[in-house]
């Protein structure tokens, strides 16, 4: 199992306090929180399905939400939300094959990610990925508890599905548009997992 290298000043600074409380019933807590931690930034290999046109989910998580909108610039589309407990996998990856064309940071409040709809003024990290007919948008969202996005590719990168994107620390929010003209094999309440579970099929 890779620990992420993101997890590792949260990890240290745990190890840390809980070295100076080890001989208190403080420490047993430390070094179970300490545990915990490195478990939260497990990066687990995962088996990317083969073929053309799919559409794979970005997270592990629960989906909230399967409805249909207009984005600016995507169009007419679906908007799938996926949101990510503590107790899920949290290292985000591209949901198709495609090249960063914008990538924006957008500074939020960090209102709960699990209640969907009221998530929208949310601290935000923005990508939008084209491929050779179709934009897509991808949002990592933070939440109440959750503080830091990481985000790695930049614009001109080229991602193909199922590639590792970043994470977001201490449990978030993942928003997919989908074009419209693409059939969905999700809906509400579904459970999925990063790069691995089939959102949908050109």
């Amino acid at each position: 199992m890779i620990i992420r290298r993101e997890g590792l000043p949260y990890i240290g600074f745990s190890a840390f306090v809980s070295i100076l409380f080890t001989r208190t019933r403080l420490g047993l807590l430390g070094w179970g929180t300490t545990m915990f931690i490195t478990w939260f930034f497990r990066d687990p290999v995962r088996v990317v399905p083969k073929g053309k046109g799919l559409i794979l989910s970005p997270a592990d998580g629960k989906v909230l939400q399967v409805e249909e909108t207009h984005e600016e610039h995507v169009g007419p589309c679906t908007k799938v939300s996926i949101f990510m407990s503590i107790f899920n996998v949290h290292v985000n990856r591209a949901i198709v094959d495609g090249t960063i064309i914008e990538k924006h940071y957008r500074p939020g409040e960090f209102h709960m990610a699990n209640l969907g709809k009221k998530t929208e003024a949310n601290e935000r990290m923005i990508l939008y990925i084209k491929n050779e007919k179709r934009l897509f948008r991808l949002d990592q969202v933070a939440g109440l508890v959750a503080r830091r996005i990481v985000c790695l590719p930049e614009v001109g990168d080229t991602l193909s599905a199922g590639k590792k994107i970043g994470l977001i620390c201490f449990g978030s929010l993942l928003e997919c548009y989908i074009p419209k003209d693409i059939s969905l094999m999700v809906r509400k309440g579904d459970r999925v997992f990063a790069g691995q579970s089939i959102l949908g099929r050109v």
